[in-house]
């Protein structure tokens, strides 16, 4: 009974997003990660995984859940090339792309981290769509067995940090980095040997299809969104630190350190949180509270 609630479930999940938009309306361009020779292009390597032949698997897999639910999809690419970032973005642009999902595998130097993340961008409603978009996949992705380390952004001096996020900003296409887990974490990897890659790209599926089917997923296929290519972060605004007074007031002072310790490697923390949600920051905290970030 169990085993049928869930296919339930899942199927209705995945079947939320075809009631009153066009698939075709509804394109996510998946980018399978790395691709073609030298450091860049093979990614992480752990034995026996390398990171640009798991991302095609999870990418390819996860486009065919999608088109077979009603999601058009494409990816950026196909084969084992390189692949620059900018062109990544273009790509998609070229296809239509209402968001653009990066795939990736984790490591670390130390080999002591574990557990599943998405990376989004710091600017306006890509910020929305990316934290509530990461969400729901980081929910399905941990049901596996994985911690969940959470939604997280990361600027530079350009804006957003990670290149393929903001030149997807730059598109007008939110974007996002899915870091399934660490394949040079043993926990982590008995997860994947276990589960498998399709698994993954099942979570990465159910959690696409139900963001689609939410109000904010339904405004971003509609384009009543406004996801116009935003200009990188530069400076603090001169509401800052009114605006950050008054979120710090809805925090305790180790909360709130603890918020700014989060977004430190910004250069500007008071700047990015003032421009999050309150809700999003109250439920980080929660989640951090709770040990899982």
């Amino acid at each position: 009974m169990m085993k049928f609630v869930k296919t339930f479930l899942v199927t209705v999940a995945l079947g939320v997003f075809s009631m009153g938009v066009s698939a075709q309306a509804a394109t996510v361009v998946i980018d399978p990660g790395h691709g073609g020779a030298g450091l860049e292009g093979v990614g992480a390597v752990y034995a026996p995984y390398v990171e640009k032949a798991l991302t095609m698997d999870v990418a390819t897999k996860l486009c065919d859940e999608l088109n077979a639910s009603g999601i058009s999809t494409s990816m950026t690419r196909t084969t084992d090339t390189a692949l620059s970032l900018a062109d990544r973005a273009a790509r998609a642009k070229s296809e239509g792309a209402k968001l653009l999902v990066s795939i990736h595998f984790n490591a670390s130097g130390p080999h002591d981290k574990s557990g599943t993340e998405v990376w989004t961008s710091m600017a306006g409603n890509h910020y929305k769509v990316g934290s509530e978009c990461g969400n729901q996949i980081l929910a399905n992705i941990s049901a596996l067995g994985l911690s969940n380390k959470g939604v997280k952004v990361r600027g530079g001096s350009r804006g957003d940090y990670y290149g393929v996020i903001r030149y997807g900003v730059a598109q007008g296409i939110p974007t996002i980095i899915v870091e399934h887990c660490f394949i040079d974490n043993a926990y982590d990897r008995s997860i994947l040997e276990s589960k498998g890659t399709a698994a993954f790209a099942h979570a990465d599926a159910v959690g696409i299809s139900t963001f689609l089917g939410s109000a904010t997923g339904q405004a971003l296929v509609n384009g009543t969104l406004d996801v116009s290519p935003a200009t990188a972060v530069a400076g603090v605004p001169a509401a800052t630190s009114v605006a950050s007074s008054s979120l710090k007031a809805n925090f305790s002072a180790t909360d709130w350190q603890w918020l700014l310790s989060h977004w430190a490697y910004t250069g500007n923390a008071e700047a990015i949180i003032s421009q999050v949600p309150l809700g999003d920051l109250q439920s980080l905290v929660s989640e951090h509270n709770k040990g899982n970030i």
